[in-house]
């Protein structure tokens, strides 16, 4: 299994290899190759990916509360 590391920009864990370290005003952090190519397109562009990117991770978050009150349905919680 492949090692993964957590994208502090898109909030999601890609392998290793598709990860480079990233200097913020906090530190350093962890970031995917595709947010910072995003980051260096034009504004359309940057645009059009934080909005795919907010709608996969509200996707998310939708599925996570749909399981989490099927669990306490089921009273398995």
């Amino acid at each position: 299994m492949s090692e993964t590391i957590y994208c502090y920009c898109c909030r999601v864990h890609h392998p290793k290899e598709e990860m480079r370290r990233f200097t913020t005003r906090a530190g350093e952090r962890w970031r995917c190759l595709r947010s910072i190519l995003a980051a260096g397109s034009s504004r359309q562009a940057r645009d059009a990916f934080g909005e795919r990117q907010t709608r996969q991770n509200q996707e998310s978050s939708r599925r996570q509360l749909d399981w989490q009150a099927d669990v306490r349905k089921q009273g398995s919680f």
